[in-house]
């Protein structure tokens, strides 16, 4: 752990992964949110680098998210940190830092975030940037002002281009606005994984056993992770003692019941198991159906069990 302090306040960074810090390391940096297929091109890169230099590689991420301390919208986040410096690992990074990011570290200028931080701390010997990259007070660093920094600086500047599909560059932004509308096979795509949401199981009301279709009630934290659109999905639930099993996930206010609060609940297929208080896991293979109003509770178990034949094709 490492306090910076500049112009007299204090930025925190965090090292993850512990030990002895290396004397020079090739750094990237972002915010990372859901590490899709972008960021793992600036972690990947990074690492090349890093093994040309024989040193190692180092992310930076910040914790919140800046969109959140800044107040820009539409910033809830697809990863929680602690899922985000998993995913950092699984991609290459041989370290992960992360900055604690309020108002007082938002007031740093580009040179003295480049300054203090890359170089001061984490001893950059190179910089791994995306081309649309910003940094520092107001965004106003950018690829330009890295690479003047570095020669002034001492260490050397790699850009790396975004990665794009038919409609445009992968981004955060992007993945959030599927996931929002349920398409989760777009979000998968961009991801390169399945998106997932965990959540500890709590006590419902028991609804879902008089039909038929018990569930777990899933508390998710919703200033971790977006919510899907509301809906029926099938997924793979998964939770200590309960290997990844063929399961329905409802996201949505109960509406045959005369429900108004949002609840996210899964129905595990082929298994009978208490998952009451456990962290359960699960990731979304593709949209069932809207969530609909039915007549009552007949109508509604036609329709559950149309879901399930649709869900146990769908995770074969």
């Amino acid at each position: 752990m490492a306090a910076v302090t500049s112009h007299g306040f204090d930025v925190m960074i965090t090292f993850a992964d512990g030990g002895e810090y290396p004397e020079r390391a090739v750094v990237t940096v972002g915010s990372f949110d859901g590490v899709h297929l972008g960021h793992r091109l600036l972690v990947e890169r990074a690492g090349r680098v890093a093994r040309e230099r024989g040193v190692e590689s180092v992310v930076l991420t910040f914790n919140p998210h800046p969109g959140e301390v800044l107040g820009r919208p539409g910033n809830v986040r697809l990863t929680s940190v602690r899922e985000r410096i998993t995913l950092l690992h699984a991609a290459g990074a041989d370290r992960v830092a992360v900055m604690a990011f309020d108002r007082q570290a938002a007031a740093l200028t580009p040179h003295e975030f480049v300054e203090e931080i890359l170089v001061g701390q984490l001893r950059a010997c190179a910089v791994i940037m995306g081309h649309d990259h910003r940094f520092g007070k107001e965004r106003r660093g950018d690829i330009a002002l890295m690479t003047r920094l570095g020669g002034q600086l001492g260490f050397d500047v790699f850009e790396v281009a975004a990665l794009a599909d038919a409609r445009g560059a992968v981004s955060s932004s992007r993945i959030r606005a599927a996931i929002g509308a349920g398409r989760v096979e777009d979000a998968a795509r961009m991801l390169g994984r399945a998106f997932s949401l965990r959540g500890t199981v709590v006590h419902g009301d028991g609804r879902g056993s008089t039909i038929g279709f018990p569930t777990a009630n899933l508390d998710v934290d919703r200033s971790e992770t977006v919510l899907p659109a509301r809906g029926v999905y099938a997924v793979w639930a998964e939770a200590v003692g309960l290997l990844p099993a063929k399961a329905m996930l409802n996201i949505g206010i109960r509406p045959t019941f005369g429900g108004s609060e949002e609840h996210a609940e899964v129905h595990v297929l082929d298994t009978k198991v208490d998952l009451y208080g456990c962290e359960v896991r699960a990731e979304f293979v593709i949209r069932l159906r809207d969530e609909s109003k039915f007549d009552g509770a007949e109508a509604l178990v036609r329709q559950l069990n149309e879901d399930r034949v649709r869900c146990r094709a769908a995770l074969r």
